[in-house]
């Protein structure tokens, strides 16, 4: 994916916002943001570290600048040579601490004010950091980088919308392949096998075939229950494209719904509407929920719905904000939203549908183009 200069002219103009003269990333989503390096192993070390106004310092293990090939990324390389002495877990480990306290010295920052992920700092890194710079000080940049994520430019909306094509191939696969006695577990592995084959990455990709009361949670995983012709059936899709996520979620029914199935499906349905036709730049996430509520609470009990009703989404499935009351987040145009609500009744079954909304200047797109009624 391309990576684009001004990107990084947003994260200058926060640290300098927040007084922040140096970055340190060490989470391996927020490190592609910002560098556009994309590790193939989200286990290994990863980091980089940006002095405000210059270009940042990507710090990988010797083996994974060899496999850096001839990627793009918008930042100076340093490698290190992992100690075999070393039995943490890699991303913890004393030699790639002391490879970033070194590169530290050498920008000659040590004395300056650090933004960290404090959400993702371990405890004994922290300390052990605060420990080597003592004239340092340190503030959670945390809020602030999750905010810049929310506004996707270009490139990475392609991204999304690429996921989102792959995700729809999934759907489109389990519409011939869901059968009625046929295990879950078995039609979900022969999905997953043709969305790789379309280009599905592997981090990330589930095709999920759920019946029953299993498919009311979230990420539920599929068992060895056979798929029964009376009840609603959801087709969970989720899939990466160089990074960026995308969840798309259809629900069908094999036999003839009952009048009770088809009104929780139609009260799913309407929810979906009712979300895209009100997401729009302004108005916030408390706004958008009361609205959808207003609407439901004439012909749908607010019990039989489960949020919340979706979250941002892209280098991460889930991203911060939810849709759920209370928040008093606004939408900003550029935002991308997974749209996922789920219906429950404990004597009728369950029902999902998920689409993928970009908010526009005037509204929002959705990026999904497979038909909602499907029931």
């Amino acid at each position: 994916m391309e990576f684009t200069p001004q990107k990084l002219e947003k994260v200058h103009r926060a640290m300098q916002r927040e007084e922040v003269d140096v970055l340190l990333i060490t989470r391996a989503q927020d490190v592609q943001y910002i560098t556009g390096y994309q590790t193939q192993k989200y286990y290994l070390p990863t980091a980089c570290i940006v002095v405000n106004g210059k270009t940042p310092l990507l710090l990988i293990s010797n083996l994974q600048k060899e496999a850096l090939g001839q990627d793009s990324v918008m930042s100076e390389v340093r490698d290190f040579t992992p100690h075999r002495t070393d039995t943490w877990y890699p991303t913890h480990a004393d030699s790639f601490w002391s490879h970033i306290k070194e590169t530290i010295h050498e920008t000659g920052m040590q004395s300056g004010m650090f933004g960290l992920q404090q959400e993702w700092l371990s405890v004994r890194d922290f300390e052990g950091l605060k420990s080597s710079l003592p004239d340092a000080g340190f503030k959670d940049f945390s809020s602030v980088l999750w905010r810049l994520r929310q506004v996707k430019d270009a490139a990475e909306i392609d991204a999304i919308t690429q996921a989102v094509r792959v995700a729809e191939i999934g759907i489109r696969t389990a519409l011939e392949l869901v059968t009625p006695e046929k295990t879950e577990s078995l039609a979900s592995v022969e999905i997953e096998s043709a969305m790789r084959s379309a280009g599905g990455q592997l981090r990330g990709i589930r095709a999920a075939i759920l019946s029953g009361s299993n498919a009311r949670f979230p990420f539920a995983q599929p068992g060895p229950h056979r798929i029964s012709s009376s009840v609603p059936v959801v087709i969970d899709i989720t899939v990466s494209h160089a990074g960026y996520f995308a969840e798309v979620a259809r629900t069908v029914h094999l036999g003839t719904p009952t009048k009770e199935q088809r009104a929780l499906f139609e009260d799913n349905l309407n929810i979906s509407k009712t979300i895209e036709a009100n997401v729009a730049p302004g108005i916030t996430i408390d706004e958008l929920v009361s609205r959808v509520s207003s609407e439901i609470g004439k012909q749908c009990p607010q019990e039989v719905v489960i949020g919340p009703l979706g979250s941002s989404v892209g280098l991460d499935l889930r991203e911060p904000p939810p849709i759920m009351a209370g928040n008093m987040t606004a939408l900003r145009a550029g935002m991308v939203l997974s749209v996922h609500p789920v219906c429950y009744d404990p004597n009728i079954g369950s029902t999902k549908i998920a689409d993928i909304l970009h908010v526009t200047e005037d509204g929002c797109d959705n990026l999904t183009t497979l038909a909602r009624e499907t029931m």
